[in-house]
C-alpha cells in the first residue's frame, strides 16, 4: 500500500481479500463507549453513507486496533469524514485530504473505492486513519501546505508530493490480520 499526497494523501492497496460481506447476526448489543465512537453527534469519525458506517462498525467490533485508533481520534481535534468513491486516480485504492479548518477542529476527508471487499476496505480505512491520527499528532497541520510538509518530514516519497508512512502501512497490515482472526 502507498499514498500519495496531492493536495492530498492517497493510498493503494493491492485487492488481495475478495471475500464477501460476513454473515449476518443479530443485532449486537454495542457497549455506551462504542456507542460514542459511533453515533454520537460529537464523534469524530463519520461515515456518509450505511455501508460505510457498517464498516467501521464492523472494524471496530473485529479489531481491537482500529477500536483503538477510533478511540484515540476520538480524542482529538480532527474530524474525518469517510467517503465511497467510483473513481480515483489510477491505481489509487483511497486517499485521505485536508479540508478547509473551520472553527476549532481540522477537517479530513477519507476516499476508498467503493468495490473493495468489506475486508479490505476495512483494512484500508485503518490506514488512512493513522494518517489522520498523524496529522492530529502535528498542531501544526492546519491546512494542505503544512500537511505536505510533514508528510515530506515523516512519509516515504513514492512520487511528486506522493508519500506513504511505515505507520499506516503497519496499522492496514495489522487491521488486515485481526479481522482474518
Amino acid at each position: 500500500m502507498l499514498s500519495t499526497l496531492s493536495v492530498g494523501l492517497v493510498s493503494m492497496l493491492a485487492l488481495v481479500d475478495p471475500l464477501a460481506a460476513p454473515a449476518a447476526s443479530s443485532t449486537p448489543s454495542v457497549s455506551p463507549a462504542h456507542y460514542l465512537l459511533l453515533n454520537a453527534p460529537e464523534r469524530r469519525v463519520r461515515a456518509t453513507d450505511a455501508r460505510l458506517r457498517s464498516l467501521v462498525a464492523e472494524g471496530l467490533h473485529r479489531s481491537r486496533t482500529f477500536a483503538e485508533l477510533l478511540t484515540a481520534l476520538n480524542h482529538s481535534d480532527v474530524i474525518v469524514y469517510i467517503e465511497s468513491v467510483m473513481i480515483l486516480p489510477k491505481g489509487m485504492m483511497g486517499r485521505l485530504t485536508m479540508l478547509p479548518r473551520a472553527g476549532e477542529y481540522r477537517y479530513l476527508r477519507v476516499q476508498i473505492r467503493a468495490e473493495l471487499s468489506r475486508r479490505e476496505a476495512i483494512a484500508l480505512i485503518g490506514h488512512e486513519l493513522q494518517h489522520a491520527m498523524e496529522i492530529a499528532g502535528a498542531a501544526e497541520v492546519r491546512d494542505s501546505s503544512a500537511m505536505i510538509r510533514l508528510y515530506e518530514r515523516i512519509g516515504i516519497s513514492t512520487g511528486d508530493h506522493a508519500y506513504d508512512t511505515d505507520a499506516a502501512q503497519d496499522m492496514g497490515r495489522t487491521v488486515r490480520r485481526e479481522l482474518a482472526g
